[in-house]
């Protein structure tokens, strides 16, 4: 039965063309939050980033009208940024160094910064690098609550609401973050608009995987990575521009509160729908596509394809997550698939944090990691689809390995810089490749749900990345190597799912063969529209509502 569904689905869905207007039109719409998603899950690298500052030194210049820029009183602290030479005589006003004891000091009362561009510098941050840092990290332990939160809405009422749920509040949040008065409510929001705003990106996501026929799956994830990569670019450029921490959150935050009108731009996934048993719905959608596509389908192909398989009613999330757990190879496929998201998350934010230690502007740095992403995603539709999924995600954490290693043995120079970028380069392409990967190997019923429980896992890696820094050279070449090494393994131990259909019961899903399947059944004999049949409707109104 379930094969018989999944082939009924993968047929209907191949009649209506591999790449038609309708789903031109979808592909489109869901590309533009992806510009937006680095926006916010990075923004704090440049709201959050370290600004230059000195103690203020009390003796020498007044706190109301001192300046940074006081070279005099610069030159009385430039042993210990958060220490102060103690005075010989205290409260006497002199700038003169033999006034003060070298051998004596004071910790810093008041600080001065370069500017006040960051939540460091507005917040008070001297000398507490920890509360910097812990920015970073709580927003990365709430991120696998949000992907909690994001497969259950996502499964159980659908991919749109998830989308235009979580895009709300990412807008909402980001724009009450921009307005906090303090550390403690700006670390609080963090958390909440990490939590409720992430997950928009992730159902954007499904719904353009379910979207697309098999051998286009490897191009619709190039197009996201490639989106993502740029949407970092401009946000380097944002930043660059508007330095301002409050400013550059309320610009780049605003656009989300146009994403709940996707609810009435985009349709739901017609793969949800039916595996929720909302068959008319999906047969609706299923009509609209077609006559964007400009072709015909016989409306007893339609209701064949969708009720083949006699479902009568939605499919709790919850049974759907039980059917996984009582499958072994499920069981073991998923362990595995986590183990790759974390070894993955663990060295692509390693390296992304220890690139700071490149010379160079920061923006024109961070520029050059997001444009990883675009060339990680152009490798990844050329060796998907012509390679396999499993040969080479395992390939690329093997030399993520080997080029991760060999800076930490080399001195500075080019060699150096050009294996970082190699690293980089490779264990992105292996990111990004991943949520193909993991998407094609569970049954729709639980698809976003294992998703967001793999990349659950991942975020551990992304929370210990933070703490890399302390570790020497070598135990950071260790960690990283060993890292990508756990990686290639578990993912040479799933099976390929190269060109194969998305499986829609846990049967299915355990079915995938070990090589790749034989192409999907050709589509059905088609009605061709006729010649004098009046031109298709403008690109316009693929957006409408209406069915």
């Amino acid at each position: 039965m379930g094969e018989q569904d999944t082939d009924g689905v993968e047929a209907l869905l191949a009649a209506l063309g591999p790449f038609g207007w309708w789903q031109r039109g979808a592909v489109l719409l869901l590309l533009l939050p992806n510009l937006l998603a680095p926006m916010y899950s990075l923004n704090y690298v440049f709201v959050a980033d370290r600004v230059p500052f000195r103690c203020l030194v009390p003796e020498c210049e007044e706190a109301h009208s001192a300046q940074f820029a006081n070279t005099t009183a610069a030159r009385l602290v430039q042993t210990d940024a958060c220490r102060r030479p103690a005075p010989r005589r205290p409260g006497a006003q002199t700038c003169d160094p033999t006034d003060f004891d070298a051998d004596d000091s004071l910790p810093c009362e008041q600080f001065l910064y370069q500017n006040r561009d960051t939540v460091f510098a507005e917040f008070d941050l001297a000398c507490r690098e920890w509360r910097r840092t812990l920015i970073g990290t709580v927003r990365n332990a709430a991120l696998p609550l949000a992907l909690l939160l994001t497969g259950y809405v996502s499964d159980g009422w659908g991919r749109r609401t998830a989308f235009c749920v979580f895009g709300a509040f990412a807008g909402v949040l980001g724009l009450v973050k921009s307005l906090a008065p303090n550390y403690n409510t700006y670390i609080a929001l963090e958390f909440f608009e990490a939590a409720l705003g992430y997950g928009f990106n992730s159902a954007a996501y499904v719904i353009m995987v379910e979207l697309a026929r098999p051998s286009l799956r490897a191009v619709f994830a190039c197009a996201t990575g490639v989106a993502y990569g740029l949407g970092g670019i401009l946000f380097a450029e944002t930043a660059r521009r508007i330095p301002q921490w409050r400013s550059l959150l309320r610009v780049v935050h605003s656009p989300a509160l146009v994403l709940p009108a996707y609810w009435l731009l985009l349709d739901e996934s017609v793969r949800w729908l039916h595996a929720a048993g909302r068959v008319d719905e999906a047969a609706a959608v299923v009509r609209k596509a077609a006559r964007w596509n400009k072709v015909a389908i016989d409306e007893s192909f339609i209701n064949e394809s969708l009720t083949s398989s006699g479902n009568t009613g939605r499919t709790s999330v919850w049974i759907a997550i039980g059917q996984v757990a009582r499958s072994r190879a499920l069981v073991l496929r998923l362990m595995a698939c986590c183990s790759c998201w974390l070894m993955a998350a663990f060295v692509y934010y390693g390296l992304t944090i220890n690139s700071i230690a490149l010379a160079g502007n920061k923006y024109t740095n961070f520029a050059l990691n997001m444009a990883m992403e675009i060339a990680a995603s152009l490798l990844i539709m050329m060796a998907l689809e012509r390679i396999g999924r499993k040969i080479t995600i395992s390939v690329a954490f093997s030399l993520c390995g080997f080029a991760a290693v060999v800076p930490f043995f080399v001195g500075p120079g080019m060699t150096q810089r050009v294996m970082y970028f190699v690293g980089k380069l490779a264990i992105t392409f292996a990111f990004n490749s991943l949520y193909v990967f993991t998407a094609e190997l569970f049954p729709t019923d639980a698809r976003s749900s294992s998703l967001a429980a793999a990349s659950l896992v991942g975020r551990i890696g992304s929370v210990l990345a933070p703490q890399t820094p302390l570790l020497s050279a070598n135990a950071q070449a260790a960690a990283y190597g060993g890292a990508a090494a756990v990686g290639a393994l578990a993912a040479a131990l799933m099976p390929e799912t190269r060109r194969t259909p998305l499986p829609q019961r846990a049967r299915d899903a355990e079915e995938l063969r070990r090589y790749p399947a034989p192409p999907i059944p050709t589509r059905p004999p088609l009605r061709s529209v006729a010649p004098h049949a009046p031109p298709g409707p403008a690109l316009t109104r693929i957006i409408s509502p209406s069915v």
